[in-house]
């Protein structure tokens, strides 16, 4: 079985990634999706009481989450992307075990994050779209597509441009 690790934003373009699947793997049963994000890391003294008690309590069921705190807001708007992007892929012939969600905090940079999470997860292609930071920034900044590419080792990257 194929795995696809699928990462997403929470911008309308991110979801380009998920309509090329849905072209170009529609029906196709031996692969499986998960749908990933890696979410930025904030201080627990920035956040209120009870955020910080919930998160910690995510720190059990996910250790490797540990020590790491992130706004609720920004989990909840990725929740709702991923929510989006299972119903294409659904509506797009997937079925429902084939679609998993899961998301990391930005332990390092978010390009080397979700490398070590398809490596993690055995996946076999990362999927994701190419940002437009424009052509002078990314010449000199680099994007985060484009170190995912360099750095992929025995797996492949599909960049959807959007």
């Amino acid at each position: 079985m194929e795995h696809f690790l699928i990462a997403l934003d929470d911008t309308a373009g991110s979801l380009k990634s998920i309509h090329y699947i849905n072209r170009i793997l529609s029906g196709v049963r031996h692969v499986h999706l998960t749908l990933f994000h890696v979410l930025d890391t904030v201080s627990p003294n920035l956040l209120k009481r009870d955020e910080v008690t919930r998160i910690e309590r995510v720190h059990e069921e996910l250790p490797h989450l540990s020590g790491y705190f992130w706004a609720t807001e920004s989990e909840e708007k990725m929740r709702q992307t991923f929510q989006q992007a299972k119903l294409l892929l659904l509506e797009g012939g997937f079925l429902e075990d084939q679609v998993k969600t899961h998301f990391s905090v930005q332990s390092a940079e978010v390009a080397q994050v979700i490398l070590n999470e398809a490596k993690a997860l055995n996946c076999s292609t990362i999927v994701m779209g190419r940002r437009g930071l424009g052509r002078v920034k990314e010449f000199f900044l680099g994007s985060v597509s484009n170190t995912v590419t360099k750095f992929a080792r025995e797996m492949t990257v599909w960049v959807v441009d959007d």
